[in-house]
């Protein structure tokens, strides 16, 4: 023990002088900064003393001039009178700027005053008149406030001058209410009292008219029943008030002039009238199809008939056309479009696909509405052939043709792709490409580029795994585009010979539904007429593929055509030939133009009534049979 405090003892003592030497140190430090401070106080003292002696050398004068810290060689240029008017322009128009914006943003915002001619455009503009559902040229918009004044209204127009055998139909706005006077309004106002269950019966899209007959004007209502269980009884009931209140016409009460109503026919059709004078003033009305019609004589009753009769056919010459349309969406001017034409298809183009879940709505939506409007479901079409022509281009499935090398590979591709294009909805494609086509024609990276026995096999393979997924094929583009390299779609193609087709012939057994031909001039079947407009050329396809394929063309809508050919030629000719259906995009030119210039041939018998009933026959039974 006493050694170690010993240790601890000599410890203390080292550390002890460890830290006096630390402070010695630090001492010295100290003392050798205040002697260097001290030199440098003395030498700036002898600094200042020799500085001052000089300054006391140098003469008074050039001692006392200032010293410059900055020379400017030459004067400043004053602004002119002009510029300075410039300027204070500009920053006068830049605060009142800025005043203009701090009102725009903090002062109370007032609706701009719209004149009375504007507004009732605007007005009129957002009200939606309905397609007529008779063919109408002349139509009557009058605007009331209140539905007191449709009485009038009517009354006032019935004083109007109106062509002998001519209608004017009348849309009457209630511009308080930014809308059509409704069906059961304008019942009131004719004074026609109507059961309240029945216009649960009746569609609000109805069509009012007035009639010129002998220099007396008749009432023609139209709407469509959209349900018909119990409506017969209603009309009964109907009956039995009219025999007891009478009608009220252009504001004059009219009783009956018979007991009861009667029953007659006119076309087929069973109408019921009762008559009100001996003026052929009668009230005729009928249900039938899917038309519920009222007018005030006979002979207005049977004209719109006959109008009803020449609208169902027009309706039927619309399933003759897959038309291409605007939009990724069902729009009011679409549904119009289809209320008008009643087309029998539509082309999808990469303008109207966006993704999956909208190509979905907007197929569903296209197929209720032409159910709708025609009763029939419509050919939805695409060109889904893979590889860079692939509309549908989110699709897995995107196979190039060029790269099929097995028939097994082909039907497991048309398989995956009918599957995809029918679970949005598709259920046409106009696919596969069988031309027989060389190195350098325009086709050639969209062909199966194998031999011609080859191309008949994968063509077959491929359709018979589309028909598995339960999709429509339009085999393409007989007889061929084959040995032409410029863009067929611009010019014109004219060829001396047929080509090879014994590809075509081949994927015919796996029975594709349509084949669709080329806009080829083959001077071996017809020197002045392209493929699709030849009645020998249509022949010759019927020939060699059978007669119960449909024959659908290529889109008509091309600039080889249009530069030499009439729009009415281009739809009338591929009908007369025997082409059941034509495909128009309106890429180039308006669908509405091509669609009025075959009813308007139609009308005045440029085009075989029994050529267009056979290829409308033709296509209902197909889609009945297989959509």
């Amino acid at each position: 023990m006493p050694e170690q405090k010993k240790e601890k003892l000599d410890f203390l003592k080292r550390e002890e002088i460890k830290t006096m030497a630390k402070d010695l140190a630090l001492l010295r430090e100290l003392e050798a900064k205040k002697q260097r401070e001290k030199i440098a106080s003395i030498k700036l003292k002898e600094d200042r003393l020799a500085q001052e002696k000089k300054l006391e050398q140098i003469p008074k004068q050039v001692k006392d001039k200032p010293k410059k810290i900055f020379s400017i060689s030459k004067k400043p240029k004053i602004p002119s009178r002009s510029k300075k008017i410039l300027v204070r322009g500009i920053i006068i128009l830049l605060f009142v700027l800025f005043l203009g914006v701090i009102a725009w943003v903090f002062w109370p915002k007032e609706k701009p005053y719209i004149p009375e001619s504007e507004q009732e455009v605007e007005e009129e503009l957002e009200i939606r008149i309905p397609v007529s559902l008779i063919p109408i040229e002349k139509t009557k918009t009058p605007e009331i406030s209140n539905v007191e004044e449709i009485s009038t209204i009517l009354n006032q127009i019935m004083q109007e001058e109106i062509v002998q055998g001519e209608f004017l139909r009348v849309a009457i706005k209630n511009i308080e209410e930014e809308r059509l006077v409704s069906f059961q309004e304008l019942s009131a106002g004719l004074g026609i009292e109507v059961p309240e269950e029945m216009y649960q019966k009746i569609d609000q899209d109805y069509t009012l008219a007035f009639y010129s007959q002998d220099k007396e004007k008749r009432v023609v209502l139209i709407a469509r029943v959209k349900e018909h269980q119990g409506l017969i009884e209603i009309l009964k009931s109907w009956e039995t008030q009219i025999l007891q209140k009478g009608i009220v016409i252009s504001e004059e009460q009219y009783p009956s002039l018979a007991p009861s109503f009667k029953a007659s026919f006119y076309k087929d059709i069973d109408f019921r009238y009762l008559t009100v004078s001996e003026a052929d003033l009668d009230l005729c009305y009928a249900y039938f199809d899917n038309y519920f019609l009222v007018t005030s004589s006979f002979e207005s009753f049977k004209k719109v008939i006959d109008e009803i009769e020449k609208q169902e056919t027009n309706n039927q010459i619309g399933q003759l056309f897959i038309v291409g349309f605007e939009g990724k969406i069902v729009t009011p001017e679409l549904e119009e479009f289809f209320k008008k034409y009643k087309p029998g298809g539509v082309l999808l183009l990469s303008k109207n696909i966006e993704s999956e879940a909208q190509l979905k709505k907007l197929n569903s939506d296209l197929q209720a509405l032409s159910l709708r409007e025609s009763g029939l479901p419509l050919f939805i079409a695409v060109d889904q052939e893979g590889g860079i022509i692939s509309r549908v281009d989110f699709l897995e499935e995107k196979t190039a043709q060029s790269e099929i090398e097995t028939t097994e590979q082909a039907f497991l591709i048309g398989q995956k792709r009918g599957e995809a294009l029918k679970e949005l909805g598709i259920n046409l494609n106009l696919a596969p490409v069988l031309d027989s086509i060389e190195t350098g024609d325009f086709l050639f990276e969209r062909s199966f580029q194998k031999p011609i026995e080859e191309i008949g096999e994968l063509g077959k393979a491929l359709i018979q795994g589309q028909k598995t997924a339960d999709i429509l094929t339009a085999m393409k583009h007989f007889p061929g585009y084959g040995a032409i390299s410029f863009h067929p779609e611009e010019i014109l193609a004219r060829v001396e010979q047929i080509p090879e087709i014994s590809q075509f012939k081949k994927a015919m057994e796996a029975n594709p539904e349509l084949v669709m031909t080329s806009n080829v001039v083959y001077k071996e079947i017809d020197a002045s007429l392209p493929f699709i407009f030849s009645p020998d050329g249509i022949q010759f396809l019927r020939n060699n593929l059978g007669i119960n394929v449909l024959i659908v063309s290529d889109d008509l809508d091309q600039n080889s055509l249009l530069n030499n050919f009439s729009l009415k030629e281009m739809v009338v000719k591929p009908i007369e030939a025997g082409v059941d259906i034509m495909i128009f995009s309106g890429w180039r030119s308006s669908v509405e133009q091509a669609l009025e210039a075959f009813l308007s041939a139609f009308e005045i018998g440029e085009i075989s009534e029994t050529s267009v009933n056979n290829a409308v026959s033709k296509i209902i039974n197909f889609k009945q049979d297989n959509l």
